[in-house]
């Protein structure tokens, strides 16, 4: 399944530099996930990254503490699942809030939704070529 969710672009750069190697949640979508789509939240406001799963692990199982905020997942600090980030792409053009309001009907993600809601969207993102970052 896929998801888009909203990151911090701090968080985001750090991701982009390979320093954060999970995305922490504290959720797993019922339907399972294995594709991340990031809409870069404010001041950026665009879809502009895809993030895809192999692993997810939950407290108390422990990752490796090769990233920021692994080891922090590790003693129980934060939060309750982690997404292991195996490949990171780049859209080949991101989508900015206005286009993707007005021709996708989007709303940048509280959490997360199901990239299947918006069929639409699916099929433009499925069509578009994607930049491999790692």
């Amino acid at each position: 399944m896929e998801i888009v969710i909203s990151i911090k672009p701090q968080y985001v750069k750090l991701i982009l530099e390979s320093k954060k190697n999970y995305e922490f949640r504290n959720y797993i979508p019922k339907q399972g996930v294995h594709r991340l789509w990031i809409y870069t939240s404010s001041p950026i406001k665009k879809l502009e990254y895809v993030i895809d799963v192999d692993n997810i692990v939950s407290y108390p199982e422990l990752i490796k503490e090769d990233g920021i905020g692994n080891d922090t997942f590790n003693k129980g600090d934060g939060y309750k699942h982690a997404y292991h980030i195996k490949h990171l792409y780049s859209l080949e053009k991101s989508l900015d809030l206005k286009k993707l309001k007005e021709n996708f009907s989007f709303n940048a993600p509280q959490s997360y939704f199901y990239l299947d809601n918006y069929p639409k969207l699916k099929n433009y993102l499925n069509n578009i070529s994607l930049n491999k970052i790692f």
